[in-house]
């Protein structure tokens, strides 16, 4: 909630600056640990929605607090960084930058999550969607916490005096490239490659699939009745176990000159993948997931772990191998996506060099509830069509499902638990990404956390 920020981060520095001198750097380990538990417990609260899917698991829904606990330890260790900060206004410029630095741990670390994104906050708002789109997730949170902290400016006046030329060191080139992407969104909007016709369906077709038959049936009306190019569904929505070497039982679902997209589980000699599959007449094209949920699609620790199976299945799929770019036979390009892939940048690394024309994610939130899990899911997706600068499809077997245009705007969506059909002819530009602003800006960030470093060292009895 926007304006919550306005208070949290301005009296948080007043928190963290009474009587600093007498704190230990122990206390301030626990300062950033309650912070981060505290706000990670409400932030990541749907992680224990898939232990309450079986009644076997559900006694072990308490483990689900293990992450929290895990990911605020990067809170603590990196709360210490405040304890060395006795000029207020060294405090306020490096919050935004110790926040930021938080993110970078917790997305790179070990396996990664990149789940904990500050530029969230800007995620439903017209002016965020373009700062996210030309300076990416990490400098995007950075600013809007930068911009949290304005009213502490005037609790230091004399301070900010001192320190005016590093602020306008620090804050001047953001205000500039603001300005460049404001002129670039005024002269690229001309360039439109390619219109297609698409149907997306929220089919709910349930976790366990027992009657096999009928949602096959189901589907196969679907693609009937349907009058679109492009017909999407969502993950794992298949009925059946997919033999990559026998296309016998998939072969019905092809109509035409339509385009079937749909999430299965496949096999080959032995080996279980996660697939986004692509069905056309002459053509059948699959790409296999390569980001695995841990716990969830393969299961750590297995020999000790045994009651997880009823969650992760009683054999881990395997990571895919295949490019993650599907080609259809009318040229378009398409970015798959399997459910929580999408969190992950690196993902969008080459699309640019591939000219990928559109991204699609399928994925499946039955797992997680109907309260804040699904929705937060969905806002992060829309990020990503920012970040890649990128029409996305989004089909969820349970939702939210949408197609969302390159510059975040819904252009249809779905609601949470209803069966439905998002139809859209979805306009392709052959736009560029901005992923070398982003990364640009990200290097930016790191030689203002040395800057603010060397500054301090320099500045250590400065009161």
């Amino acid at each position: 909630m926007l304006p919550l920020g306005f208070i949290i981060f301005p009296y948080f520095i007043y928190l963290i600056s009474k009587k600093i001198y007498e704190k230990s750097f122990l206390l301030f380990f626990l300062y950033g640990f309650s912070y981060g538990f505290g706000f990670l417990i409400i932030y990541l609260s749907w992680i224990h929605n898939p232990f309450l899917i079986f009644q076997t698991t559900t006694p072990y829904a308490i483990l689900s607090i293990l992450l929290p606990i895990f990911l605020s330890l990067f809170f603590g260790l990196c709360f210490i960084i405040f304890k060395k900060l006795k000029n207020p206004v060294l405090r306020i410029l490096l919050t935004p930058v110790i926040f930021t630095f938080i993110e970078f741990l917790i997305s790179n670390f070990f396996y990664g999550f990149p789940w904990v994104s500050n530029a969230l906050i800007l995620s439903n708002n017209l002016l965020g969607f373009y700062i996210i789109k030309y300076f990416g997730t990490l400098t995007s949170g950075f600013l809007i916490i930068s911009i949290f902290l304005l009213p502490t400016y005037f609790l230091y006046k004399s301070s900010i005096i001192t320190f005016r030329k590093l602020i306008l060191f620090i804050y001047s080139p953001f205000l500039f490239f603001l300005l460049i992407s404001v002129i670039l969104v005024f002269f690229n909007n001309n360039n439109l490659s390619k219109e297609i016709s698409i149907e997306a369906y929220q089919i709910l077709s349930p976790i366990n699939k027992q009657n096999t038959k009928e949602i096959e049936q189901n589907i196969l009306n679907i693609i009937n009745k349907s009058e679109s190019e492009y017909i999407v569904f969502g993950e794992n929505n298949f009925p059946y176990l997919i033999d990559k070497n026998n296309y016998n039982n998939i072969s019905n679902f092809i109509k035409n000159e339509k385009k079937i997209i749909i999430g299965g589980t496949t096999y080959n000699r032995g080996e279980y993948f996660n697939s986004f599959i692509l069905l056309e007449k002459d053509q059948i094209l699959f790409f296999d997931k390569k980001i695995l949920v841990p716990f969830g699609e393969f299961l750590p620790f297995r020999k000790y772990l045994k009651f997880m199976e009823y969650i992760s299945g009683s054999n881990d799929f395997e990571i895919g191998k295949i490019d993650r770019i599907l080609i259809t036979k009318d040229n378009l390009k398409i970015l798959p996506i399997i459910c929580y892939e999408i969190i992950f940048d690196q993902i969008f690394k080459n699309i640019d060099k591939k000219q990928i024309d559109i991204l699609i994610n399928i994925t499946n939130d039955s797992w997680f509830g109907t309260k804040i899990g699904p929705y937060q899911h969905f806002y992060i997706t829309r990020i990503k069509s920012l970040i890649a600068n990128k029409p996305l499809v989004r089909v969820s077997n349970n939702g939210i499902s949408a197609i969302i245009n390159s510059n975040g705007k819904i252009i249809k969506s779905s609601k949470l638990n209803q069966i439905s059909k998002l139809t859209h002819k979805l306009k392709i530009k052959n736009d560029k990404s901005f992923l070398y602003f982003h990364k640009f800006f990200s290097y930016y960030l790191l030689c203002i956390f040395l800057l603010l470093l060397i500054f301090l060292r320099n500045n250590k009895n400065a009161k």
